[in-house]
């Protein structure tokens, strides 16, 4: 029986400023952790207090896609 091994969170975290890398960070250190074996899940969190990022503008925030669950979903 295999025991059960602790979770450990990697955060990435930066300014509002779009184009800063936080994306390429979190991906080529998810690409890394994969590659030498471990299980890695990426979750991108954008946490504004208030507002709908649904209806900001593109240019601040990027695209964003209200599906049919009712979730908001944005391209990184």
């Amino acid at each position: 029986m295999n025991p059960i091994k602790p979770v450990k969170y990697i955060f990435v975290v930066g300014g509002v400023i779009s184009g800063l890398g936080k994306g390429i960070t979190a991906s080529s250190i998810g690409y890394l952790l994969k590659s030498a074996g471990l299980r890695v899940t990426i979750l991108k969190l954008d946490p504004y207090l208030n507002v709908d990022p649904g209806t900001m503008n593109p240019y601040q925030h990027g695209e964003v896609f209200v599906l049919m669950m009712v979730l908001k979903l944005t391209l990184i």
